[in-house]
């Protein structure tokens, strides 16, 4: 982890945050797939429409996730392009701007061994408080992943593990694509402002994907949903800056740190 992942990184070579917004925004509104697709009620209401087969209900989410998983796949594509097309050398990083090559204190390894530590402190404090901040704030213990097979046990008995499969695949999907917007409104923050120490070390990434499920959240399921997207995000942005804002680690991350959220 002491070392940045180099095809996803030199993916982010461009010196134009306004293309990055660009993917990001573009990578956000993909997730808008999701509204045009029968049967997804169920993401809206939280309860399994009744009405909908099993099966049809899981061909949605892979067939969902599958388009993710290209969208995802094709914008790091379309940048990694643009960071090699000659005609955009005018663009080039500056060095002041330009990715670290590792992360903070890679060249001692006690110091990387306290940075890594304190990634995982992050992740995990993460993942908890997507579980527990719901208790705190509302006095109700709902993990999501458990709510969801017992809402798919109660409408389709033995076979909800199926239904699992699919929403395993649908959350993964959508994570990789939330996990795209934290990285490069990372970056183009850190290339708006390059001299800018803060900004380096501030999770922005996470604060922008916080505010961005904090949104909805606060629609649907009011102040604490809002508060846990927020609170669990910007702990997530700070592993992103830990572990070298490389894509390769935040897209996993991001996948099991959104399941409590």
């Amino acid at each position: 982890m002491s070392t940045l992942d180099p095809p996803e990184n030199r993916a982010f070579a461009p010196a134009d945050p306004g293309f990055l917004v660009s993917i990001g925004a573009l990578a956000f509104l993909a997730l808008g797939l999701e509204a045009v697709a029968d049967g997804t009620v169920l993401m809206v209401t939280g309860e399994i429409p009744a009405v909908y087969p099993l099966g049809w209900q899981v061909l949605v989410w892979l067939c969902l996730a599958a388009l993710w998983l290209g969208v995802q796949r094709g914008l790091v594509a379309w940048m990694r392009h643009r960071a090699a097309d000659p005609a955009l050398g005018e663009t080039a990083v500056p060095e002041s701007a330009a990715p670290e090559t590792a992360v903070p204190g890679a060249s001692d390894p006690a110091a990387d061994h306290r940075t890594t530590t304190t990634a995982f402190v992050m992740f995990v404090a993460a993942v908890l408080l997507g579980v527990i901040l719901p208790v705190f704030l509302v006095g109700q213990w709902r993990v999501p992943p458990i709510q969801r097979y017992l809402d798919l046990y109660a409408v389709y008995g033995g076979t909800a593990w199926l239904g699992m499969v699919g929403y395993a695949a649908y959350h993964m999907g959508r994570s990789l694509l939330l996990a795209l917007v934290l990285v490069v409104a990372q970056r183009a923050a850190q290339l708006r402002w390059p001299s800018s120490r803060l900004v380096r070390a501030a999770p922005v990434g996470g604060l922008v994907l916080g505010a961005l499920l904090a949104l909805p959240g606060l629609l649907l399921g009011g102040a604490p949903s809002a508060l846990t997207a927020l609170v669990c995000c910007t702990l997530l942005g700070g592993v992103h800056n830990l572990t070298g804002r490389s894509l390769r680690w935040t897209a996993p991350a991001t996948v099991a740190v959104l399941l409590f959220v």
